[in-house]
């Protein structure tokens, strides 16, 4: 059914919330409802745009607009703790079918 993609600041305060969108970056969708994330390399490398993933992280595609040049840290359970929201995005597969998921990010600026 759908992804609800949410930012939180670093309090965990609730900054935006909205449907997640496919062939999107994180990143565009996050421009698209007003909500800045600088970016410099787009390509996965610089962590400029790195959030931490809250909750969700296995409804993110790391590979989304492109492959990422190297791969963030993972925590103790072996769940990725960042995101690049550059060229990473939401699943095809977890848009896409009957279920409501939620996608938490934290910005780190």
């Amino acid at each position: 059914m759908s992804v609800i993609l949410s930012f939180v600041d670093k309090d965990g305060i609730q900054v935006a919330s909205f449907p997640a969108e496919d062939r999107k970056s994180l990143n565009q969708m996050a421009e698209q409802h007003g909500i800045e994330i600088p970016m410099a390399c787009c390509r996965g490398a610089c962590y400029v745009c790195a959030c931490k993933i809250k909750t969700g992280a296995e409804y993110v595609q790391i590979d989304k607009i492109t492959s990422p040049a190297v791969l963030p840290a993972r925590d103790n359970e072996g769940k990725r703790k960042e995101v690049f929201t550059c060229i990473w995005g939401i699943s095809s597969e977890a848009i896409n079918d009957k279920e409501v998921h939620e996608v938490i990010l934290e910005k780190r600026f």
